[in-house]
């Protein structure tokens, strides 16, 4: 994954060790997958080391700075952004599953997975 500022890349995120397996890995993402959870499912469909079932992630991929001020509130700057291995940005765009389905939250992993799985 990388992060992108004004000036180009930022940072890139790479793992340094082999994979823990090599058995398939399912991840259940929903609109309340935000941030960081983001850029990993983002990370693991780029990389083919994951299908994503569930619905269109929150899209929160921008990396801030708060600064409190003088009347003790804050002020939140925006200094980079997320993006895939791939470069797919993920702010106001989330991350699309492979397989769409909707999950009630009181369900259980294994009963949001669609038949078949």
């Amino acid at each position: 994954a990388f992060v992108i500022n004004s000036k180009g890349i930022q940072d890139e995120y790479m793992s340094s060790v082999p994979a823990v397996t090599r058995d398939p890995v399912a991840v259940l993402i929903n609109k309340n997958t935000a941030s960081a959870s983001e850029v990993l499912a983002g990370a693991l469909k780029d990389n083919n080391r994951a299908v994503l079932i569930g619905e269109k992630s929150f899209g929160k991929g921008v990396v801030q700075t708060v600064s409190e001020l003088s009347d003790g509130s804050g002020l939140a700057v925006t200094i980079a952004k997320y993006e895939t291995p791939k470069h797919k940005e993920v702010n106001k765009v989330g991350i699309f599953p492979d397989v769409s389905t909707a999950c009630p939250q009181d369900e259980t992993f294994i009963q949001c997975l669609p038949r078949g799985f």
